[in-house]
């Protein structure tokens, strides 16, 4: 692979990187870029070399741990919307509340300790607050650095989406495992929009063997946003929140989606509250 000139960049189209992401039908996808060339196996992700016993064997190149980290990346059904999102350009300058500046550190806290631990770190995030805070875009960009920098494999997914895919499903004889399995068997998941919708008794009953399956197995760590709270007066009181009026703020997530997944949540994943101004009311 073409070597970098210190403190410069020699590739404007990636920026060194040696990839490239964009949006292709609705999902965040990287292919590498044209700058990206292995000098090893002339990108055929194999070389030949000769052992300690002169014998001469097909071996995996290095480069190939690069494309299977661009393989997992585009496996990862990361939203489209959120091609350009990434931790460095969250938006934490004031006014912005200061939660969302504690929350932007906790999320670099969470890799750094992910990666220290190799994985075996088994406490997620949740990430709590009013629309429009930035919650997605920290749970994605955590996930896009896990894959592209360290090749965890990871996966997003909206939950409302999964449960309408599994409804379709029973129509063509589809399982619900086969909808499921995908994410409950990643090492590292994204769960956007918790308790969004009715929840009513199926909904529930699916997410309770969703939850239940990951918190179960404690190599599997879980990455939750969620427009609820644990408690209607953590962070509730300001000015701006006092203007709202939705279900987010008449209802705690514990009643949303009952006592149990919620007791089960805390333990499997650490509070992180949002407060502020929703960023997509301001950009209007």
């Amino acid at each position: 692979m073409k070597s970098k000139t210190a403190n410069s960049v020699n590739c404007s189209t990636c920026r060194d990187h040696q990839y490239v992401v964009s949006n292709k039908k609705g999902k965040v996808q990287a292919t590498a870029c044209k700058c990206f060339d292995c000098e090893l196996c002339q990108g055929t992700g194999r070389i030949l070399a000769e052992g300690a016993d002169g014998i001469s064997r097909i071996s995996e190149c290095q480069c190939a741990d690069f494309n299977k980290k661009l393989k997992l990346f585009n496996q990862a059904g990361i939203p489209g919307k959120f091609v350009h999102e990434s931790l460095g350009n969250f938006e934490v300058a004031t006014p912005r509340h200061r939660l969302l500046k504690d929350a932007l550190s906790h999320s670099r806290t969470f890799i750094k300790e992910f990666i220290q631990m190799k994985g075996q770190y088994s406490q997620g995030l949740i990430f709590m607050g009013e629309p429009g805070l930035g919650k997605t875009h920290l749970a994605v960009s955590i996930i896009k650095e896990l894959i592209l920098a360290h090749g965890v494999e990871c996966k997003f997914v909206d939950f409302f989406e999964l449960l309408r895919d599994i409804r379709h499903g029973y129509g063509e004889d589809i399982s619900e495992s086969e909808f499921m399995d995908p994410y409950v068997d990643v090492k590292v998941l994204v769960i956007d929009e918790l308790a969004k919708g009715r929840n009513t008794e199926w909904e529930l009953t699916i997410l309770d063997h969703f939850i239940s399956a990951r918190y179960n197995d404690d190599d599997k760590v879980t990455l939750v946003t969620t427009n609820f709270r644990d408690k209607l007066d953590s962070g509730i009181g300001t000015e701006d929140s006092k203007k709202l009026s939705n279900a987010s703020t008449r209802y705690t997530l514990e009643e949303k989606i009952g006592p149990r997944i919620f007791s089960r949540l805390m333990e499997m994943c650490k509070k992180v509250y949002l407060q502020g101004k929703d960023f997509r009311s301001e950009r209007v």
